[in-house]
């Protein structure tokens, strides 16, 4: 393992240790971007082994599911079912390996993932990622944790709209999360330093982190699985107006989230 980089966040202080190319991301720019961020901080793990785990979890789960379970609508995702969401997962994993990016359009590629496999039993998905895993596995690892944990949150991302859609269980606060929200913590520091509106202090229990630069515009105290799904696209305006801020919010609000806020709350826990 590389040692941590310095990252252009401040960290104040952080203790050590601990998507999807959703819509709206072009897979091959998403590649170079990802690779040109400096991260918070290079955790000590592998992230292919973490997001193989996480894999591996969610399939045992969904072959259990019912198929209502797996034709209900994920608020999240709302065009999207279980059994679509999990069609996607596979999907992005195939066309990465295949070096297949789509032709710009994100929207576009990540349909014809879902439709592809919408006759596709949960035996059949689960195959198909089995058969693509040994090669993703490798590209995460070779890629780093920059890219290694861009996928990790977005996994964990789909992961949890699932749990919110059928009413299972929130995320544990456990290194998988803290990985998981590494990269949208970065991103979200790179927009703001860009935007120049000024600091966003986040505290989550005894770590604090400056996102931006210049004076604290507001300061934020909230759980890791809260600022997992505010900055991954997953909580609504109101949600967001909601949580326990400290300062101007709204010279910062359009800027919190990687992607579009849903206009709905998505109520979990």
């Amino acid at each position: 393992m590389r040692s941590p980089r310095r990252s252009h966040v401040a960290a104040i202080p952080r203790r050590n240790g601990a998507g999807t190319s959703a819509p709206g991301d072009d897979a091959a720019d998403l590649i170079a971007k990802v690779q040109n961020l400096c991260v918070l901080h290079e955790r000590p793990v592998d992230c292919a082994e973490l997001y193989e785990n996480t894999r591996r979890q969610l399939i045992a789960r969904v072959r259990g599911f019912t198929d209502q379970e797996l034709a209900t609508r994920v608020p999240a995702t709302p065009l999207w079912t279980v059994h679509d969401v999990i069609s996607h997962l596979v999907g992005i994993t195939a066309d990465l390996n295949a070096l297949n990016f789509g032709t710009g359009d994100a929207d576009a590629w990540t349909e014809v993932q879902v439709m592809n496999r919408r006759g596709a039993s949960i035996e059949d998905l689960s195959e198909e990622w089995e058969r693509e895993r040994p090669r993703f596995q490798e590209g995460l690892s070779l890629f780093g944790y920059e890219l290694g944990s861009h996928y990790m949150g977005d996994l964990l991302q789909h992961v949890a709209d699932i749990n919110q859609a059928l009413g299972l269980e929130t995320l544990a606060d456990d290194e998988t999360l803290a990985v998981a929200l590494d990269f949208y913590l970065d991103v979200c520091h790179e927009a703001l330093r860009e935007a120049g509106v000024g600091t966003v202090v986040l505290s989550i229990g005894s770590e604090k982190w400056s996102l931006g630069s210049g004076p604290i515009a507001v300061s934020l105290r909230t759980d890791r699985f809260e600022a997992f799904r505010c900055l991954g696209g997953r909580r609504s305006e109101q949600q967001i107006r909601g949580l326990d801020w400290e300062g101007d919010l709204e010279l910062v609000l359009p800027l919190l989230s990687r992607y579009p806020v849903p206009q709905a709350d998505i109520v979990e826990g």
